[in-house]
This record gives structure tokens, sequence and C-alpha cells, in this order.
């Protein structure tokens, strides 16, 4: 991922599309917003930028991921919020949301060949399993159980 980059000098305020309030768990507390906005091509240029803000965590500067066309530039703008927000080190929780996740998780880097690529997938998609196997199970063993008294009787 590129490093976000600082703000130019033009004062165009970015178009935000989309925004999330997450909970400060530190003591000071209170909200911090993320928001994200359209990516851009500036005039005249040929890197795309997609601006990004968080406030609340003491700058408020507007940030932007960068690359050579749109998709990745919004991409990399969720990654440098991703990577803004651990760097913090304040705890943070999604606003509701009962753990302290944010939402902006580390992307599975592509950047190593897609070998690689698929190698983490595979190893992430295993420790879902490993979380998920007993909920499924246990959802199952219930619906089993409900289709056995409801089945009706021949005598």
């Amino acid at each position: 991922m590129a490093k976000p980059k600082k703000p130019t000098s033009k004062t165009k305020q970015p178009r935000w599309m989309a925004e999330r309030r997450l909970e400060r768990r530190d003591a000071i507390g209170g909200i911090v917003v993320v928001r994200i906005g359209c990516p851009e091509l500036p005039p005249g240029d040929n890197v795309w930028r997609c601006p990004f803000i968080i406030l609340g965590l003491g700058n408020d500067s507007i940030l932007f991921g960068i690359s050579d066309e749109s998709m990745a530039a919004l991409q990399n703008a969720v990654d440098g919020i991703h990577y803004k927000l651990e760097q913090s080190g304040i705890p943070l929780r999604w606003e509701g949301s009962d753990e302290d996740v944010t939402g902006f998780s580390m992307r599975v880097p592509w950047t190593y060949g897609r070998a690689f690529q698929q190698r983490v997938e595979k190893m992430i998609l295993a420790e879902e399993e490993k979380l998920v196997r007993p909920i499924r199970e246990r959802h199952e063993r219930r619906e089993a159980r409900r289709k056995a008294r409801a089945k009706p009787r021949t005598e």
C-alpha cells in the first residue's frame, strides 16, 4: 500500500461518500468519525486519489489513498484508514458493537503473488471455519430435534 498522501494547497472540499462512527474506549472517550470520499483524478494528473479523514484522534487532516486507477485508490484509502486507526493505539469500537472492532481490517496483500494470497486466504478461512463449525453443528442438532418432534407418528 502506498503511504497516505498529504493534502495539497488546493481548497476543493472532497465529496464524502461514506461515514462510520467509532466509540473511543480509552479514558478520553467520545466518538471518532471516519469519512471516505469519491476517488478523483485531479486535472492534469494521471494519479487517482481517494480522500479520507479521521476526526477525533487529534489530526483532522484530509489524507489520500493514491494509485494509477480509481478502484486501487479507494482500496488504498481503506488500507490507510486501517493503518491510521491501528497506529493511534487507541482502543476503538464500531458504534453499537459489543467488541472492540472497527470494521477496517487488514487486506490480504496481492503484491507477493497469487500463490501467497491464496495461502493467506486459505489460513483465514480455516480459522473462520474453526469458529463457525460449532455454531453450525449446534444449529443442525436443534433443527434435527425440531424436525423429529414435528414428524407425525404412524401407528
